[in-house]
């Protein structure tokens, strides 16, 4: 009985013809991983800018009414502004209205006030700085005490902000990134924008955010108009 084997041209056809459909399947699978891969990218680039948005957003809706300031520099824009620790009411009393007494509307209340600040109608940024005379230091669990020299304004509402640690959220263009005081909360940020209005008879302070994330070619962009929803 005569055996026959496989002729060269048929072996390399075989070949040819396995070669064909393993570089089929492999494009087929590499398809499949890239676009898995474009997806979990994708995926991650959203929850990031929903993150930090809706961060910012809370952030932002409950500081204390204007103390808001937007400030450039080089490859870099930056918003700041104080968050509210405790809110509550105060009332002057005595002959010359030196004395003032504060509740806070936190329940329990706070059993020490140390390393905090209080405000009364402020109107801008600067009001924040040490020493102005509607700015006190807070000690210890005391709610009374005796001021220097009468208010110089007062709130409609006789309403108070108590606040700590100013709070920077920075765009840095050379590191397409955003920070909170210095730590970085968002990358791919291709560009965006900070500004702020200040608050009419109409309205509330509102903060402007315009945010670009970029990534493998594909951008999303981000408009947000943000109130303060606390008033002096």
């Amino acid at each position: 009985m005569k055996v026959r084997g496989f002729t060269l041209v048929e072996m390399v056809l075989t070949m040819v013809v396995g070669a064909i459909l393993v570089l089929g399947i492999a494009g087929f699978v590499e398809l499949g991983s890239k676009g898995y891969s474009d997806t979990v990218a994708r995926q991650r680039l959203q929850t990031q800018a929903k993150f930090v948005l809706e961060k910012m957003t809370r952030e932002i809706r409950h500081a204390v009414p204007n103390s808001f300031a937007v400030s450039s520099s080089a490859g870099q824009q930056c918003l700041s502004f104080y968050p509210i620790v405790y809110s509550g009411f105060y009332a002057l009393s005595g002959s010359d209205n030196k004395i003032l007494s504060f509740i806070v509307g936190n329940t329990p209340a706070p059993s020490s006030f140390d390393g905090l600040r209080m405000i009364i109608n402020p109107s801008r940024q600067t009001d924040f700085a040490v020493g102005q005379n509607t700015n006190f230091p807070l000690s210890g669990s005391n709610t009374t005490f005796t001021l220097s020299s009468p208010l110089p304004s007062q709130s409609v509402a006789q309403r108070l902000f108590i606040y700590k640690d100013l709070v920077s959220y920075c765009l840095d263009f050379s590191a397409q990134s955003v920070t909170r005081n210095g730590i970085q909360v968002a990358d791919s940020v291709n560009s965006g924008e900070f500004s702020y209005a200040q608050p009419t008879l109409q309205r509330g302070g509102v903060v402007y955010l315009a945010l670009t994330f970029a990534q493998n070619g594909e951008s999303s962009h981000f408009d947000i108009d943000v109130q303060v929803l606390n008033v002096p």
